[in-house]
Order: C-alpha cells, then structure tokens, then sequence
C-alpha cells in the first residue's frame, strides 16, 4: 500500500485542531479572512503566501520550511535572511510597530501644526479687525489682510478635514 503525500492542507487542519484554535482565530492571528484558512486547510490554496507560513509556524508549531517545501517555493526563497522581504513574523511586527510609531509622530506633527495655525488665526483675526476700522488706512494693505485672513481660514478647514478623516 502507498503511502498519501503530505499536504499543506492536513498539516494545518491537524495542528489547528490539536492546538484547539478556530480557523477564524488563526485566520485572526495570521492576519487573513477565515476563508482563506478554509482555502487552506480544503486544499483550494496550495500555495499560501510566505507570511501566513510564517503564521503557521508561529501559531501551530509547523516548520516554515516544511510547509515552504509543499507550497512549492524555492530553496533560494525558504532562506532567510533577505533584508527587503519580511519572512517572519518578528520582522513583520517590529517594521508595524515602527509605521505605528511613524504615524503618532506624524500625528503630533499635524496637531502641532494645527495649533500653531489656530493661534496665529485667532491673533490675525485682531489685527485684521483693527486695520479694518482705520481710516486712513493704504487699501493694498488691507488687501494682503483680506487674502491672509481666507489663507488662514483655509488652513483652518484642512486640518479639520484631517481630524475628520482619523
């Protein structure tokens, strides 16, 4: 009697189901849809990205280069150690957390920003009032006040739009 090939697709439901995880939490933790587990596990998808194998041998305990192997990929594309492609999961969280990090500064930055454009509106808006009730006043003048005052309340209305879209 012939031995069955091994498949992709035993591997993961096997370890799943002795690690007692759903497909819906693997799917959650590998950071795919529960349908693409079932792909998976069904054989529908015999060649899962390199990421959710990398998933697969965090979650499950099931060697990267096992399933690399059955998925088909080359040996040159199991090594690691490849600067410019994410091949685990360590590498993939800390370059999110660096993007988590990158986007807080930014925030701050905006904030900041926002400020700061708040508060030269709110002591322009004085200024502006003051030279509008003078007399004799050059109308060029009052002119660039005019176009400094909508140009503030533009930038006024773009961080607002900002806030909005967080």
């Amino acid at each position: 009697m012939l031995k069955k090939e091994e498949t992709i697709a035993e591997l993961v439901k096997v370890a799943r189901k002795e690690k007692k995880i759903s497909a819906r939490k693997l799917a959650s933790l590998v950071g795919v849809s529960h349908t693409e587990i079932n792909n998976i596990e069904n054989g529908f998808r015999v060649k899962p990205s390199i990421l959710v194998l990398k998933g697969f041998e965090k979650y499950l305990d099931i060697p990267f280069k096992k399933t690399a192997k059955l998925a088909g990929y080359s040996n040159e594309t199991i090594k690691y150690g490849d600067d410019e492609i994410i091949v685990s999961y360590e590498m993939y969280d800390k370059k999110l957390n660096e993007y988590k990090e990158e986007i807080k500064h930014m925030e701050y930055i905006i904030d900041l920003k926002r400020h700061i454009a708040m508060d030269t509106s709110e002591y322009f808006k004085e200024i502006h009032s003051y030279l509008n009730k003078q007399d004799n006043i050059d109308k060029s003048l009052l002119d660039k006040a005019d176009s400094i005052e909508r140009y503030l309340s533009e930038i006024e209305k773009k961080y607002e739009s900002i806030l909005k879209e967080k």
